[in-house]
């Protein structure tokens, strides 16, 4: 959940499926790589991870990736359009895509995306993954464990899936014992596991036990 007050941080990606999320404080950071897989920013509250782009060498056109580094988002989005009447086959462009109209908050173009990759390639995970992503932004908590248990199925050991579904199961979890606690209110194991499983899923910092420095008074 997003801390009140908080600017949510943006998703750049990882180096590869098995490397931590890395996040920014900058809601409009700028292109530094040519490799879009790194260089796109979700400036959405992400409660999953989404999953980087494939990395395709040379499957992005140049004069898209320049479209892209000057933010003209709408426009390489076109660009992309007619380049896939040409390459229907290029993934990594219908990945970039769906990134981009993310930027542009047009999460239902991005699903539309995400859903025709899972068509056109149907043995790969991760857009899976990224739908359930943007189902959890929408608080579709059982659209996100479906999306996210399909991905298992193609791949058992994708780890950001992996991970994702286990922080579905919580936040189902929370759900029914808030839920039970309340239609129940004398059973209060549900209350008590409900706050246990909030404070899994948004752990407050420890207080430090170092002693505070006083300065002696003269």
């Amino acid at each position: 959940m997003a801390t009140p007050g908080v600017a949510p941080q943006p998703y750049l990606g990882g180096y590869g499926p098995t490397d931590p999320p890395r996040m920014s404080n900058n809601q409009n950071p700028g292109i530094s790589n040519t490799q879009l897989s790194e260089s796109i920013a979700v400036p959405f509250l992400s409660f999953l991870i989404i999953e980087p782009d494939p990395v395709v060498k040379n499957a992005i056109p140049t004069y898209i990736e320049k479209l892209i580094k000057e933010r003209k988002f709408a426009d390489a989005i076109k660009a992309i359009d007619a380049a896939l009447v040409k390459s229907p086959r290029n993934v990594q462009l219908r990945f970039v895509k769906a990134r981009l109209q993310i930027e542009l908050r047009d999460f239902e173009s991005a699903k539309k995306t995400w859903v025709e990759i899972t068509q056109q390639f149907p043995e790969l995970p991760e857009p899976y993954n990224n739908l359930a992503a943007l189902a959890a932004n929408q608080g579709k908590w059982i659209e996100a464990r479906d999306y996210l248990e399909l991905a298992l199925k193609l791949r058992p050991d994708y780890v950001t899936a992996q991970g994702n579904l286990a922080e579905v199961y919580l936040r189902l979890s929370e759900t029914n014992y808030l839920s039970a606690s309340k239609l129940q209110p004398n059973q209060r194991e549900y209350g008590l596991r409900a706050k246990a499983i909030k404070e899994i899923l948004n752990p407050t910092a420890k207080p430090s036990n170092k002693p505070s420095s006083v300065t002696p008074k003269p």
